[in-house]
């Protein structure tokens, strides 16, 4: 792949920066709720320490790929790889929320340490 343009890599940081930052609101808000504790420390630097470089990485990186290979050979057009970067964005977040945000091996007052206010059409 040629080299990112700055109009790229400036959308790649901000969706996927405000993606990652979304999902670690997420996460903390469903760990509060359930009393879910990792590792008997607080819940702020295991995340702002791991879960902080682990979803900026996985949205910016997915958010590049995705736009440039959609965008390919397309000239100007950018709606199309936008929309998908986005599709492959959520999926995303979702499968890391499932995996972190509702850890089922460590105990919490929530059933399977899914929030009350979680949708219940929406798999974790």
């Amino acid at each position: 792949m040629a080299k990112s343009s700055k109009s790229e890599t400036f959308l790649s940081v901000v969706i996927g920066g405000a993606a990652g930052f979304g999902l670690l609101v997420m996460t903390r808000r469903a760990w509060d709720v359930c009393n879910v504790v990792i590792n008997s420390v607080g819940n702020g630097p295991f995340l702002l320490f791991v879960g902080l470089p682990v979803a900026l990485v996985v949205n910016i990186g997915l958010f590049n790929i995705v736009f440039r290979i959609m965008r390919r050979g397309k000239g100007g057009r950018w709606f199309m790889p936008m929309l998908a970067a986005a599709i492959a964005i959520a999926i995303a977040d979702l499968a890391l929320f499932s995996w972190a945000g509702t850890p089922a091996s460590l105990p919490g007052v929530c059933p399977a340490n899914v929030p009350p206010w979680w949708p219940k059409s929406v798999p974790t």
